[in-house]
């Protein structure tokens, strides 16, 4: 039988993967498709979650429905009545505080105002599972490639490796870096620096890995790994920040060896879930996906049992 904390555990798992599968749509410009999905989850509990509720009120925005956009928020924040981003996007419709007294000239102002919200949110790439919603347990074979897994292959990035801390330029010949994004990442780079997380600067983003494997098997977390994973989100905590997070497995003979999988998918969900939780941010401030094989970040099987973050200060 299982208990509460296992159930709470999956319902948290599954608005991730809905949210995530909306995020790919819109971004991808299937703004009706993002909507179809989101309004699936309204015979469910996972449809007064505020989170789906939140990306359908910003799919709504985008698409010029302001009084449907409002309506969504106006449902968040029944049940969190201080939640920011229900207000900050209520305000920017011009549906509270002084702006409502402004009347129907405005809204096209508005609207411009909440549509640079929803770019915000939808701009990361995301990509989820069309398998089974309980993650399998497994010695990482089943680190395949999966039809709805995509992966971060050809990224680019160098991996981070023994002795890696340190800064690099931006990749890509001819790119010109911007001296303030790359002082914010540096400065970035100097608070996460941790026993136990190698933290790299790449221009105006900075790429996080952990020392040691996150997972046990499958998504089942170690404590260290556990721990490591709310300190870190403790730091990421009130900052203005785009993070990604880049699941990885461990490859083992007769696996493929790029293409991503459902283990490291799942093993980025589970990792967002607690930075979630520990910095107190949304789950949808987190874009995850599935890392290809031949990005690991390290030449050991157990170590590869982990995740990776690139963050970009905002």
């Amino acid at each position: 039988m299982r208990d509460q904390a296992g159930a709470e555990s999956d319902t948290a798992l599954d608005v991730v993967l809905l949210v995530s599968r909306a995020r790919g749509l819109a971004r991808a410009g299937e703004l009706g498709g993002a909507l179809r999905l989101l309004r699936e989850a309204e015979t469910t509990e996972l449809g007064a979650h505020r989170d789906v509720l939140d990306l359908r009120a910003r799919v709504h925005a985008q698409r010029g429905e302001t009084a449907e956009a409002a309506q969504c928020w106006q449902r968040v924040l029944a049940r969190h009545p201080e939640d920011p981003a229900a207000r900050a996007g209520l305000a920017r419709l011009g549906r509270t505080g002084p702006l409502a007294a402004l009347g129907r000239h405005r809204t096209r102002t508005a609207l411009v105002a909440a549509a640079c919200v929803v770019t915000a949110v939808v701009a990361g790439v995301v990509t989820t599972p069309d398998g089974p919603r309980t993650a399998r347990a497994d010695t990482d074979r089943a680190a395949g490639q999966s039809p709805g897994a995509s992966a971060t292959a050809g990224s680019g990035r160098p991996n981070p490796g023994d002795g890696a801390t340190g800064a690099s330029g931006t990749e890509g010949a001819g790119q010109q870096e911007d001296p303030a994004a790359a002082r914010r990442a540096a400065a970035l780079a100097h608070d996460l620096r941790a026993p136990g997380l190698r933290v790299t600067v790449h221009g105006d983003t900075v790429e996080v890995a952990f020392a040691e494997g996150l997972f046990s098997e499958g998504a089942q977390l170690t404590p260290a790994g556990a721990r490591q994973l709310a300190l870190l989100g403790e730091r990421l905590g009130g900052r203005h920040l785009a993070v990604t997070v880049h699941g990885h497995a461990a490859t083992v003979p007769g696996a493929p060896h790029s293409g991503g999988s459902v283990v490291a998918l799942w093993r980025a969900l589970v990792a967002a879930r607690e930075l979630s939780a520990a910095s107190g941010e949304p789950l949808t401030a987190y874009t995850t996906d599935s890392a290809d094989q031949r990005d690991a970040p390290y030449p050991d099987p157990a170590r590869n049992r982990t995740v990776t973050l690139v963050i970009s200060p905002e």
